[in-house]
Parts: structure tokens; C-alpha cells; sequence
């Protein structure tokens, strides 16, 4: 990935370079000052680099904070989840507490059955 963004970078800065040799019209002012020769060449270069870092640094930021809200959004979803289950059980306590009886019985034997086993 590293070597992929370097790669664009230089393409981006490549395009700028032959952008600003092709004797195109284009024209730029500094503080109302028409800027020609090798200054016009630097200050784009410059300017248009400094662009792509303020980008990369905008991007940069942003994906820092989807990551912190969807991560807060994926704890708040497990925990909901969570609850609901919670919730879920302890509706469905009374209704399983016929089910329970016979296997607390069971349990019990069997208990039962181990404690005189370890006797003999």
C-alpha cells in the first residue's frame, strides 16, 4: 500500500510537472503579481503538493473518526444485543421452571449416586 500511494503521488506530481511545461495558457498571480519563468513551476509545485498533504491529512482525520464512531457503534450494538438476551431469559424463566424440575432431579441422583460411588 505504501508503495502504491508513493507510485500516485509521483504520477499526481508528474501530471502537475508536464501540466505546467506544455506551454499551456495558464497563468498565476501571487498577491496580484503575475509569476512567470522557473518561480510560476516552484509555486505550483508547491502549492499543488501542499495541497495533496492537506488532503491526505483531511482524509487521514476522517477515517480516524468513522473508525472511533462505528467502533462506539459496534459496542453500543453488542450491548443492546446483550440486553435483549438478558431480557430474553428472564422472561422465559417462568415458562422453562417445569423444564427445570426434572433435570434439577435428575441432577441430584446423579450427585447422589457419585457420593456413594466414592465411598466404596
Amino acid at each position: 500500500m505504501k508503495k502504491f500511494l508513493t507510485f500516485v503521488f509521483i504520477l499526481v506530481l508528474a501530471c502537475l510537472f508536464f501540466n505546467k511545461i506544455s506551454g499551456s495558457n495558464m497563468t498565476m498571480d501571487f498577491n496580484g503579481n503575475d509569476v512567470d519563468g522557473p518561480l510560476e513551476f516552484l509555486f505550483g509545485m508547491i502549492f499543488a503538493g501542499g495541497g495533496l498533504l492537506i488532503a491526505l491529512l483531511a482524509i487521514i482525520c476522517a477515517a480516524v473518526v468513522v473508525g472511533l464512531v462505528m467502533t462506539g457503534v459496534g459496542v453500543l450494538m453488542v450491548a443492546i444485543v446483550a440486553g435483549c438476551i438478558a431480557l430474553g431469559l428472564l422472561f422465559s424463566a417462568p415458562f422453562m421452571l417445569p423444564l427445570l424440575i426434572p433435570v434439577a432431579i435428575i441432577w441430584v441422583l446423579v450427585s447422589r449416586n457419585r457420593k456413594q460411588g466414592n465411598r466404596h
